[in-house]
């Protein structure tokens, strides 16, 4: 279930006039979330790693930010 702080940073990290700086602190936002969810034992947001993956296929994106996306989908994603 998505609360609208996520939907917020879902918006934030996939929109288009976004800044770096805007896509890397909804990035981190995420990340966490997705950390918070682990050590609590909940099953990680699909929302949320669903936009994380689709970031990290983005063309017009920073690198740095691509790959730490991509990262967090690997480590967090369902097995």
């Amino acid at each position: 279930m998505m609360n609208a702080e996520e939907n917020e940073m879902i918006k934030q990290l996939l929109g288009r006039a976004a800044s770096a700086a805007q896509q890397k602190h909804a990035l981190t936002w995420l990340a966490d979330y997705c950390e918070e969810s682990y050590i609590l034992n909940l099953p990680p947001s699909t929302a949320a790693l669903a936009a994380l993956d689709r970031f990290s296929k983005k063309t017009k994106a920073d690198a740095q930010l691509k790959r730490r996306a991509a990262t967090v989908v690997k480590q967090y994603k369902l097995r």
